[in-house]
């Protein structure tokens, strides 16, 4: 692993300047693509921005028509919410078989869609349910993103906040 800058952030803004101001620098979500590429040597950020202390980002909101879920919610969260699996069961039952349960425990949704891994499991899901990507700047329909594999969006200051899916269909 080569040598980097790591930085806790408390705001989506803040993360926002530190990859405006460097170009190599790597948002933190779970770490399981990035700590793992790093080890590697595939990847060597400059800055490690941990998004962990940012609180917006985190959790499950339902309402009648739609289910919300914060980039940094960790994959057992969704598979063990209430609202998740009534809203939308598939999704629960998708997210409670990702990896194995360190995997699901530090894991997170936004982690999985910004990395954008065709393997993966949440960028399929969230186009099957027609969901919106919503980002720092923008909201994404699922099925309209442009993005490579593994290119995340992080390299245009833009990376998942959260994702709304509408209940099951």
């Amino acid at each position: 692993m080569y040598s980097f800058n790591y930085q806790k952030v408390k705001t989506v803004a803040d993360a926002a300047k530190v990859l405006a101001k460097d170009g190599d620098a790597k948002l933190l979500a779970g770490g399981q693509s990035l700590i793992a590429a790093m080890k590697l040597r595939l990847a060597h950020p400059s800055e490690v921005v941990d998004l962990g202390l940012i609180k917006d980002l985190s959790g499950i909101k339902a309402d009648g028509k739609a289910v919300a879920i914060g980039a940094m919610t960790r994959h057992a969260e969704v598979a063990s919410s209430a609202a998740v699996k009534k809203a939308i069961p598939a999704l629960a039952s998708l997210a409670g078989g990702i990896g194995d349960r360190m995997v699901r425990n530090m894991g997170t949704i936004g982690g999985s869609l910004a990395n954008n891994d065709p393997a993966a499991d949440y960028p399929a899901a969230a186009l099957a349910l027609g969901a919106t990507v919503v980002t720092n700047k923008r909201k994404i329909g699922a099925g309209n993103s442009r993005t490579r594999p593994r290119a995340t969006p992080s390299s245009e200051y833009s990376w998942p906040t959260s994702v709304r899916a509408c209940a099951s269909r």
